[in-house]
């Protein structure tokens, strides 16, 4: 923890003994960054107030120089936002607990980082049950969001939009980096946090510059492939993969309650355990 996120813990400190002492929360949380450890020279404190009643109309404060954000959540709330991370439900043919979850991903995101003040110390409001189903939900909602942008991508390049296709790329790239790093247990936190996340892990880029034989897809399909196993592991027989036609660039796998799924736009091929590491092992060798 580097000097500006051991001062903002200190500020955190007192707030929350604060609002604990004055009786204005049954519970102060401390979320996001912060509560992982990280900050920098211009951070907020975020805090959250567990309220009963009437929720208070709390503004910013200004500690020593550094901006405090609090915010009051009555407990029915934070309660819902835990049974959501209870169980992973979405189906290929009802998506609509899908969009529910995916509507609340900054505040599930903030619950997976909560840290409640109690006694002199900080501890994890969740359990290691509802941090895996967080895990889950990041995943697939991560994975979804690569697909889209990997729609708009594979349009633009087939298109020959060199200019639209790299900034594309770029914002698939972070998006792939978000999903490598939910896989592999971290809450969310935002683009800025990503490099401290995913550490020195080393990955194949997106070269654009193949774009002709469309060898440039393989380390997105590769990487949505192994972020999604990561999640939900495969121990079945390799089996041949579906037959995709002349070319199956723009096809990405997606993970939900009931299996597994390849995906080019609209169009979603169920497979099998096996089939999907049949389909990866096809993807990792050809054109290497």
């Amino acid at each position: 923890m580097n000097s500006s996120a051991r001062l903002r813990r200190e500020i955190a400190d007192r707030v929350a003994k604060e609002l604990l002492a004055s009786g204005e929360a049954r519970e102060v949380w401390l979320e996001g960054a912060l509560a992982c450890g990280f900050a920098h020279a211009a951070s907020d404190v975020d805090l959250r107030g567990i309220v009963d009643g009437t929720l208070p109309a709390w503004e910013s404060r200004i500690v020593d120089g550094v901006r405090v954000d609090l915010q009051a959540t009555a407990p029915q709330r934070a309660e819902e936002l835990r049974h959501l991370l209870r169980s992973f439900d979405v189906r290929r043919d009802d998506l609509g607990s899908f969009r529910r979850v995916r509507a609340s991903m900054h505040d599930l995101m903030c619950l997976r980082t909560a840290l409640s003040y109690g006694s002199g110390s900080w501890n994890p409001v969740l359990d290691p049950e509802e941090r895996q189903g967080y895990r889950r939900w990041a995943v697939a909602d991560q994975a979804e969001v690569a697909a889209s942008l990997a729609e708009d991508l594979t349009g633009l390049v087939e298109d020959g939009l060199a200019e639209s296709a790299g900034v594309v790329c770029r914002k698939l790239e972070t998006c792939l980096t978000a999903l490598e790093c939910a896989a592999a247990g971290h809450p969310v936190l935002g683009d800025k946090w990503l490099p401290l996340l995913a550490g020195a892990a080393s990955r194949t880029p997106i070269d654009l510059a193949r774009a002709e034989t469309w060898e440039w897809f393989r380390p997105v399909q590769q990487r949505v492939a192994r972020a999604l196993l990561g999640c939900w592991p495969v121990d079945d027989p390799v089996q041949k993969p579906p037959n995709l036609g002349a070319s199956d660039a723009g096809w990405l796998p997606q993970r939900y309650a009931d299996g597994w799924f390849l995906r080019c736009g609209d169009v979603h091929l169920p497979l099998t355990g096996g089939q999907l590491l049949g389909w990866l092992s096809t993807v990792s060798t050809d054109g290497a």
